[in-house]
């Protein structure tokens, strides 16, 4: 038994080591390569989209006996990455492996302050060193040779090839840059390739009430935030970037989600916050054949209705759903960019002579065919009334 003096100590130090723990994380500028966050890996129906199907890159998943194919896959393409570089420097590719290995060795204390503690717990530096350098070679060998058009060149089937692609998008799958810069420096290897193909990762609509005009942002640079509403006297008009969605999409846009949720990641939640807006402007199949039609949406995910379940999915996974009173400017998962534009069109649509134009608009001017009948019917009234002038007056 602890005498109570022995327990304190105990109580203490568990304080102390806290502390401790808490200054080591908060010194780093740099988010660690992590686990989803708890509250989301409780999420059934969220976490599905964050774990890996066939493959496992870095020590979170090593030791799942259900990824042993990807494991397979990996041996062999770094195999070929070390054969490769042992012809670059004229060496055999046992003496190739040995050193690429080596200089993974002499950084491990470095690449082990990219993961956070819980993540390498079990793990020696030389088993650690190892995993990653698997990892590291195979996913370059991997990335290089990518080829949807031309899955054999990595013995692959093309399902194969989109599944092994989307589990390397995955954040529990990520691996340090630091190494891969390191190996590919090496082997004269162009970072570029892995920058494009990796990465590092209602209210809108009352009745009575046309916007409609939605127009894709077209532009050189995509950012999230790259919206605005300009309001017309005739409607208002809603610009928003342009996406592609296809099978991928759906965990690409969840583990988005659940890097900005990271303890470590202080960022503007840009992702949760488009998510959020997007949500609000997406209801059904119809909202999403809306924006399909005005080139926002290209979709390859399925029918517009898988396409509005995704928004309105993610829109109750997100903790919008708990603070999103006008006040909260600085709400998680909703930031003052959002906010000011969904401001922007609610003004719009209270202002009841520009509600009464767009109606008018929409319901005689909507189609060349309409506005040929008003101007038609308005000709005639004009006649109408020259006739019966003519007719009182006749002078």
């Amino acid at each position: 038994m602890f005498s109570p003096g022995t327990l304190m100590d105990k109580r203490l130090s568990q304080l102390k080591e806290a502390k401790e723990r808490f200054d080591r994380s908060s010194q780093s500028s740099i988010p660690k390569i992590q686990r989803v966050p708890k509250f989301l890996r409780q999420n059934e129906r969220f976490y599905k989209y964050c774990s890996p199907k066939i493959i496992s890159f870095g020590p979170i998943h090593h030791n799942n006996i259900s990824l042993g194919e990807g494991e397979h896959y990996k041996l062999l393409w770094t195999s070929i990455f070390v054969a490769e570089y042992g012809i670059k420097i004229d060496q055999d590719a046992n003496q190739a492996c040995k050193l690429l290995f080596k200089m993974i060795e002499d950084n491990i204390e470095e690449l082990k302050n990219m993961f956070t503690e819980e993540e390498i717990q079990g793990y020696n530096d030389d088993d650690l060193a190892w995993i990653l350098f698997v990892d590291g070679c195979s996913l370059i060998y991997f990335m290089e040779n990518i080829d949807e058009h031309c899955p054999k060149a990595l013995n692959l089937k093309f399902d194969q090839l989109m599944y092994i692609w989307r589990d390397a998008l995955l954040l529990e799958n990520q691996l340090p840059r630091k190494m891969i810069e390191i190996l590919c420096k090496e082997k004269g290897v162009d970072m570029g390739f892995l920058d494009e193909n990796y990465g590092s990762m209602g209210e809108c609509k009352r009745s009575g009430m046309v916007m409609i005009q939605v127009v894709a942002n077209k532009t050189d640079e995509w950012t999230w935030s790259n919206i605005s509403f300009k309001s017309k006297w005739f409607g208002g008009e809603l610009r928003l970037p342009t996406f592609l969605f296809n099978d991928v999409t759906p965990y690409l846009f969840r583990n988005l989600i659940a890097y900005e949720m990271c303890p470590d990641v202080h960022y503007d939640y840009e992702c949760c916050s488009f998510f959020s807006f997007m949500d609000s402007l997406v209801d059904n199949a119809e909202d999403v054949k809306e924006l399909r039609l005005a080139g926002v949406f290209q979709n390859l995910l399925g029918s517009d209705d898988e396409l509005a379940k995704l928004f309105n999915d993610l829109g109750d996974d997100l903790p919008t759903k708990m603070c999103c009173h006008d006040s909260y400017t600085n709400a998680v998962a909703y930031s003052k960019k959002y906010i000011m534009i969904k401001l922007q069109i609610e003004k719009h649509y209270t202002n009841k002579w520009k509600t009464w134009l767009a109606q008018a608009y929409n319901t005689y001017f909507n189609s060349p065919w309409a506005m040929i009948a008003f101007l038609a019917a308005s000709l005639a009234l004009v006649l109408t009334f020259i006739q019966t002038w003519f007719t009182i007056h006749p002078n």
